[in-house]
């Protein structure tokens, strides 16, 4: 009976109860709402076990009963060991009720049925399928419609490659110009700015810039690229870059800016010339010949990233630049610094307004020297005034005065009207278009013979000379010896003078025969004497002895040939003329070289005045050449405007002495004179 009563008592087991029994228990159990325990709140999110610390929970939600073993195994007085059955004699003790405890469920998750995994397959194929399409339409865009345009714009970069400007040396190879490397210092200012203070304190130090003149340009808002300073030489930005580095600071950069540089400063700079900021020539053969020395600019070509990096297996094509042609001039320095100063200090003795001076070789045509005075610097042309920094050799017709009887002797004696024995009777003045024409001395009647005429610069005997000659023929004359055109000397400016045309009056033929009436540069002038006297073969000047490009090679340079103006014999004859100059009494003492036969004539016109359009002051010159019958060197100075001295012989004479007793040796020209008796100018 005991043993049926406890085995009652027992709980079933899991596997004991039937399972649709156990189904429908926690269906039951489920579907009662647990109240909240007093002193708890119930969430409704977590399931909340509420029982004492010790109580074990059933599946069912009862408080299980405390099992009273030990640790050990062994129980306690009276107890029954586990397992057995209690004795018959005790009674089962009633069950502990112990207050039913609920869980809190919360509502399960409301899930989404998923589709089949065939279909879901499906759409994702779909959609890679869309996006591979999109993909290659646009690489078909690119590739197959827009290439040429975004191959062109925006994959490819150009980057200029600046030729090397084109030296100019001296007939010696001395530099009168070259170009050092420099560069254009810039900056970024979304970079400078942050450091402004720092990296002005470095650039002052390096570039001679006060800060107050820095900062504006490294914290210029609104811009990614300003100007910090041109023309900065390379080992000065060389220095300033690592100085840069070393302290961390960025946003500083450089362009190619290179400097032309006149190591001879003032010496050939009427002929050199100079160039501007941009580094175009603005004067001299800078700016004639400025094509040619600034060579062609080449490129590169390059597939660049969208950052604008170029990319290294990208494809790219270089044109190389061509450098500029270098000049070999044929100017000597030497002569042409001993020219310089001489004509300067001449300038300043007669109070002159200008002058200028050339040096030529007769043989050749080649201008071995030519001065200006004043003059400027080719490094700091901006330090002189804007008339100074031209050519009046070249630029500036002035009537040339007496000198011009040279050219009219040669006309004379070539046409067969006179030669250096013509006798002419001088009165003391002759009338000419309503006007008077007199000699620079008084005097009565004079018996001179042509050489007498020209010895003692006569205006009257060289008008009454020149009357026999016809107008026409005079003319022509006149414009094979150059006149009335230009030279075609490399210089800029140049001016062709103004000769009258063959029709011309009876009075401008007068006044033509000794210089007024007529307008001519100083290189025309030089050239139509040395061509006269040198055997009757006229060399066009020229500046230039070669020309050689960046390979060292000779490039030939556009020469105009020879021509003859007169016979050789003519010639011979217009020297004897020109000796008798340099053999008269004022030659002896003012005109003649110290060891060389020479041939000379003076000149004296009045000036030209362009501010009132009347004649205002004189312009005075002295042409002449050695040795006298093997012509090889010629100097002609002209002076405008002197206020001390109105002669050739005072005022530009001692000038040409000094400049042709110089540059004789120097040319190893052995000294030919001695002793001889003149030839006889009166009869």
């Amino acid at each position: 009976m005991d043993e049926q009563h406890h085995h009652d008592a027992r709980r079933p087991l899991r596997s004991e109860v039937p399972r649709s029994h156990r189904l429908s228990r926690n269906a039951e159990r489920l579907s009662k709402r647990p109240e909240p325990v007093e002193g708890r709140a119930s969430t409704g999110s977590a399931r909340i076990h509420l029982h004492t610390r010790g109580v074990r929970i059933l599946r069912d939600g009862t408080v299980a009963p405390k099992s009273r073993a030990g640790a050990g195994g062994s129980s306690p007085p009276g107890s029954s060991p586990p397992g057995s059955s209690p004795p018959e004699s005790a009674e089962p003790k009633p069950r502990v009720q112990q207050p039913q405890i609920r869980l809190i469920r919360r509502k399960p998750p409301h899930r989404l049925p998923l589709a089949s995994a065939h279909r879901r397959l499906h759409a994702l194929l779909i959609v890679v399928a869309m996006a591979l399409s999109l993909c290659a339409g646009r690489l078909l865009q690119l590739q197959g419609f827009d290439s040429s345009s975004y191959t062109l714009d925006a994959l490819t970069r150009t980057l200029p490659l600046l030729p090397a400007r084109g030296q100019i040396t001296d007939r010696n190879g001395l530099v009168l110009a070259a170009t050092q490397p420099a560069v254009a210092v810039t900056a970024d200012p979304t970079l400078t700015a942050p450091n402004a203070v720092q990296i002005a304190a470095v650039l002052s130090g390096h570039l001679g810039m006060s800060q107050s003149e820095l900062m504006p340009l490294l914290t210029k808002p609104g811009t990614r690229f300003v100007y910090i300073k041109k023309k900065v030489p390379a080992l000065t930005y060389s220095a300033l870059a690592t100085d840069l580095s070393s302290r961390h600071l960025h946003g500083i950069f450089r362009e190619s800016d290179p400097i032309r540089t006149y190591p001879n400063g003032s010496i050939g700079a009427s002929v050199v010339g100079f160039v501007g900021a941009d580094g175009k020539g603005l004067a001299g053969l800078e700016r004639t010949l400025n094509a040619q020395l600034a060579g062609v600019e080449g490129k590169e070509t390059y597939e660049s990233a969208p950052n604008g990096s170029k990319i290294p297996l990208g494809r790219s094509s270089i044109t190389p630049a061509r450098n500029g042609l270098s000049y070999q001039l044929t100017l000597d320095s030497e002569v042409q610094w001993v020219t310089e100063r001489r004509l300067a200090d001449q300038v300043a003795q007669t109070r002159a307004d200008s002058g200028f001076a050339i040096v030529l070789d007769v043989k050749t045509g080649q201008v071995i020297a030519l001065a200006n005075s004043p003059t400027y610097d080719s490094s700091n042309p901006q330090a002189a005034n804007a008339e100074d920094r031209g050519n009046r050799a070249v630029s500036a017709p002035y009537e040339p005065g007496s000198v011009q009887k040279v050219l009219t002797s040669a006309a004379l004696i070539d046409s067969g009207t006179a030669n250096p024995n013509t006798r002419v009777v001088i009165p003391s003045r002759i009338s000419s278009g309503g006007r008077s024409i007199k000699d620079f001395f008084s005097h009565g009647v004079l018996h001179y013979n042509m050489r007498g005429v020209i010895a003692m610069s006569s205006n009257i005997g060289t008008t009454l000379l020149t009357r026999q000659l016809d107008k026409k023929t005079l003319h022509d004359y006149l414009t094979s010896f150059g006149l009335g055109q230009t030279t075609s000397i490399e210089l800029p400016g140049e001016s062709a003078g103004i000769v009258p045309k063959a029709d011309m009056s009876d009075g401008q033929r007068d006044r033509v025969a000794f210089g007024q009436a007529i307008a001519v540069t100083g290189i025309q002038e030089a050239s139509a004497v040395a061509g006269i006297v040198n055997g009757g073969v006229y060399n066009p000047p020229t500046v230039i002895k070669k020309a050689i490009d960046g390979e060292g090679k000779e490039v030939a340079v556009p020469r105009t040939p020879p021509r003859r103006v007169i016979s050789e014999k003519s010639s011979a004859e217009v020297r004897d003329l020109m000796g008798a100059v340099i053999d008269s009494v004022n030659g002896q003492r003012n005109l003649k070289l110290d060891r060389y036969t020479s041939g000379g004539k003076t000149g004296t016109a009045q000036r030209a005045d362009t501010s009132c359009g009347c004649y205002r002051g004189y312009v005075t010159s002295f042409v002449g050449f050695a040795p006298l019958d093997d012509p090889q060197i010629l100097t002609y100075v002209v002076i405008s405007n002197p206020r001390v001295g109105d002669t050739g012989t005072i005022t530009a004479a001692p000038a040409y002495r000094d400049i042709m007793n110089f540059a004789l040796p120097r040319y190893s020209l052995a000294p030919d004179a001695k002793p001889h008796k003149p030839l006889p100018t009166e009869w």
